[in-house]
Parts: structure tokens; sequence; C-alpha cells
């Protein structure tokens, strides 16, 4: 196809982001290519700004969670995943990560993260200065170039349409934590991940879920996604008065049954080892690079109470049912979907976004919820 996309391309360790151009290639067997109407911002995005994820090197085009419409489709592809006829101009959720699906890991263990064969996810690809080139979202343009990659046709907006990627990673760990009908919840972090995790602890059934962190754009939205109390940390950032403050919303000295972990740093995983009521679980999330260590007693932190900890890998094994199961959700609606993403950002501030995510969290005057690349702006 003839044409021309345009990329925010990370230079380098918290660099410079320029805007370059690429010749918009012609789909192979299997393959497509999308013009992206939006892609949202993550924490893991700004940590691989950062430089804290040693897979990626820079130059990088960055941006996983995509959505947008098709512009070209290579021979043979017909349908989505779901099997559902697709056409050019149709609007589809790209999920970022591919596996053989047929191997060991993939057929028997049920590791496709582990898939020998396992071609790099869109948005972590790199270098950018090589083919395939436009791998990630921060482009106006997507080369699905991995013949197979999951994707599905959606008529929801696409700033609904684009958290399908990141309630795919809370339906993990709503998984991951074992929670029942009836079950109390503390969520710690209410980003994207941390409001998907409300939300997904919602459909599953939790009886009582509090909601931690801030600002206090996000934890309005928290309580309006199914959140029943919040606390907020610039209220309460004394670590004994918080932890009272947060048993109190649960209504139980105990702690809770479940505590998800989407914070994102080795702190907030030590606190919540603290907020999980004997013989309950901890899932955590939110350190998905790494951030350091902490100290930790196997005696007291974990056997005498009984405790399960466990990690939870982005949409983990099983990813394409959680993807296909969130969009699901997002389509059965009744939930403020409409109000998660705060700011659409064109692509020539890409850079501003990677620092608002990474300390700040203002745009603009006002407090980031979600940040997303639009490259139609």
């Amino acid at each position: 196809m003839s044409g021309t996309a345009r990329a925010a391309i990370v230079t380098s360790v918290a660099g410079d982001v320029q805007i370059r151009s690429y010749d918009l290639p012609a789909p192979g067997p299997g393959e497509f290519v999308l013009e992206v109407e939006l892609c949202g911002m993550c924490g893991t995005d700004a940590h691989i700004y950062r430089g804290r994820l040693a897979s990626v090197r820079f130059p990088a085009l960055l941006g996983h969670e995509i959505v947008g419409r098709v512009a070209a489709l290579g021979d043979g592809l017909t349908a989505d995943h779901a099997g559902r006829l697709v056409r050019i101009g149709d609007r589809v959720g790209v999920f970022p990560a591919l596996s053989c699906g047929r191997c060991y890991e993939c057929t028997v263990r049920g590791r496709p993260g582990n898939c020998p064969d396992r071609r790099p996810s869109y948005g972590f690809a790199s270098p950018a200065d090589r083919p395939p080139y436009l791998t990630g979202g921060f482009a106006t343009h997507l080369y699905a170039s991995n013949a197979g990659t999951v994707f599905y046709r959606t008529d929801l907006p696409p700033a609904t349409a684009v958290l399908q990627e990141p309630l795919s990673v809370a339906l993990h760990g709503v998984e991951r934590a074992g929670l029942r009908i009836g079950s109390t919840v503390v969520v710690q972090g209410v980003g994207a991940i941390g409001l998907m995790a409300v939300l997904a602890a919602r459909t599953a059934g939790a009886a009582r879920i509090v909601a931690v962190g801030g600002p206090a754009a996000r934890l309005e939205l928290a309580a309006a996604l199914g959140a029943d109390e919040t606390v907020d940390l610039g209220r309460v950032p004394d670590p004994a008065r918080r932890g009272r403050a947060i048993r109190d919303a649960l209504g139980d000295d105990r702690g809770a049954d479940a505590v998800i972990g989407t914070a994102g740093s080795p702190e907030s995983f030590a606190e919540g080892v603290g907020l999980v009521a004997d013989g309950g679980v901890l899932a955590e999330l939110g350190n998905f690079t790494d951030r350091g260590a902490i100290p930790f007693n196997p005696y007291a932190d974990l056997l005498k109470r009984d405790l399960t900890i466990t990690g939870v890998y982005g949409a983990g094994p099983d990813m394409q049912r959680r993807y296909h199961t969130a969009l699901t959700i997002l389509e059965r609606g009744g939930a403020p979907f409409d109000r998660v993403v705060s700011h659409r950002l064109p692509l020539s501030r890409t850079r501003q976004a990677l620092e608002a995510l990474g300390g700040g969290y203002s745009v603009d005057g006002r407090d980031v919820v979600k940040l997303a690349i639009d490259p139609t702006a």
C-alpha cells in the first residue's frame, strides 16, 4: 500500500522523542495494517522510558494498548480471532503478545509467555531503526507483521475499546487472587490497572472493595467503577495510620481476603502483605519492572499467617481468553468507561505524557486518570 506513517520514537533512556516518518508496508499473508485511532499509555511505558526493562533497546517505539481501523488486509485474513468477518475500515482492538500455540510451553504447560517461538510484543519490539518499524501504538499506523495476531472487531468508541488490554491484566489478577462471591478486597493503586482491578473484582462478586491511592480524580473514578470506600495516600501518608484507615474502611480488623497490588513499588508490596487477613491472598501485578528489593521474613510474613502470595505477570497464561473476556465486559456497559481516559495527547506530546506518568500525574493543569496518545490529533 502507498502512503507515509509517522511514529513517536524514544531515542534513548529518558531521552528525546522524535517524530519519524516511514513508508507504509504492504501486509503479507495473514498480516494487516491498522490506522491507529488511540493507544493507551500505562506505567510500563513510563518504566521502559526510564530504562527499567532491559529487554527493550533504544531507539524504541512504545505503546501496547492499541485500537484502530483496519487499513489493509493481507491474503487469507478475513476474520478476527472470534471468527467474525472483518473488512477494511472496521475498528479492532489488538492484543500485543503472540505465541505459536503449538509448542510444549503453549499447549502442555500453559505458559505462552515462555514460548520459544514467541515474537516481540507490539509496543515492546526494538530497536525501532530496523524493519519492520511500525511495531508500536504511538504511531499513526501499526504494522501487524505477526501472522496470527489476536484482534477483535468492536463497535465500542476508541476511548473504551482501548481499555481491553489493561482489563485483561486485571482479570488475570482477580483470578490469581482467588476471589469468590462475598470476598473482601483491597486494591492498591488506582492507575489504569488498579481501576480495572476494581471493576474486575466487582464483576467477580466481591462484597466489599477498598481502593487505595491518588490523586482524588482517580479515587472518585474508582468509586464509580465499584469501590465501596477509598483511602487517599495524600491524606494518610503514614503507613501505620493508613493501615488503620484501610481496616476501618473494610470493616474488619483482620484485613482483606485478597489484596491486589497494582501500585508498582517494593514498599507497596510490603504494605500489601500486612493488609491481607491470615489465610488470604496477595496478588501482585504492579512490580512489572525491577524496582529493587525489600526485607521479607518467610516465617512471620508468610508461613505463620498461612498466606498465599502470587505473582501476576501481564495477562498471563490463557491471555487470549482474558482479552476476549475483557471485551465482553466493556461491551456490556453499565460503568463509566468513558471517564477513564482523561487526556488524549498528540504524537508530538508523547515525551510530555511519559514524563507525567513517571511522576507528577498532571497534564494541562488536570490530574491524570489515564493518558492516551491520539495520532489523529
